[in-house]
């Protein structure tokens, strides 16, 4: 008898568990914002600000409601003569990240990059800064380690860090790529969407502090990588 009720109270206690488990599944945002681009004719011309850009360009969030302040030019590709890509990025509060891109004429002067933002200390811009963070591309490519098994996953790519933090000494030069231990997906090489890595946050090598920073990667189809979370400690 005694056995009875103690297999009764542990199957009790299994299914206790796992509406546990159910519910903080359900609670979990797995949903990503959604960027709406109304058309419109645009013209980039080489080096200037992404403030024009944005113009007709918002955001909402199942959760987070309006997220149009926090969408952000995440690149501006050329890929013909006159005309380019710009591909925009937002993430809410629960790291999920929602892309989209329209294609814009494009002027060229020769004297400055639009693959992606200038590398800065400091990688906050203008246009992207939203309450303490901001996102950057970077120019370096990472380098894909040759041994590195990453498979995607359906439609996104994927980008694994060789850490998840790194310490350096306050006025100590810090390359962001370096911690890049390679990316995949489907469709994009490993030296292409290695130029698509980005890297959202703000960082000072110059003050003491633990900075947080994520990075993903977005491939040529707009397909968002899930976010990894990185920890730079300056002392």
């Amino acid at each position: 008898m005694k056995q009875e009720k103690l297999v009764a109270v542990l199957i009790a206690g299994c299914l206790i568990l796992g509406g546990a488990a159910l519910v903080v599944r359900g609670s979990q945002d797995r949903q990503a914002p959604v960027i709406k681009v109304k058309k419109a004719d645009l013209t980039y011309q080489e080096g200037q600000g992404y403030g024009e850009l944005l113009k007709g360009v918002s955001a909402e969030d199942n959760r987070d409601g309006d997220l149009t302040d926090e969408v952000f030019v995440d690149r501006v590709v050329q890929i013909k003569d006159g005309k380019a890509i710009v591909y925009y990025g937002v993430m809410d509060k629960a790291k999920n990240v929602g892309t989209a891109k329209r294609t814009v004429n494009y002027v060229e002067n020769g004297n400055a990059q639009t693959d992606a933002h200038p590398n800065t200390e400091n990688i906050a811009d203008e246009n992207t800064e939203q309450s303490g963070e901001a996102a950057a591309s970077q120019n370096e490519p990472a380098k894909a380690d040759a041994n590195n098994d990453l498979t995607p996953v359906g439609e996104a790519p994927v980008i694994a860090l060789t850490t998840d933090q790194v310490t350096i000494a306050a006025g100590t030069e810090f390359d962001l790529m370096s911690v890049v231990k390679g990316v995949a997906d489907g469709n994009d090489d490993a030296d292409s969407l290695s130029t698509r890595i980005s890297v959202d946050g703000q960082y000072d090598v110059n003050v003491p502090g633990s900075y947080l920073l994520h990075y993903y990667v977005i491939d040529s189809d707009g397909n968002a990588s899930e976010v990894k979370a990185f920890t730079l400690n300056v002392q």
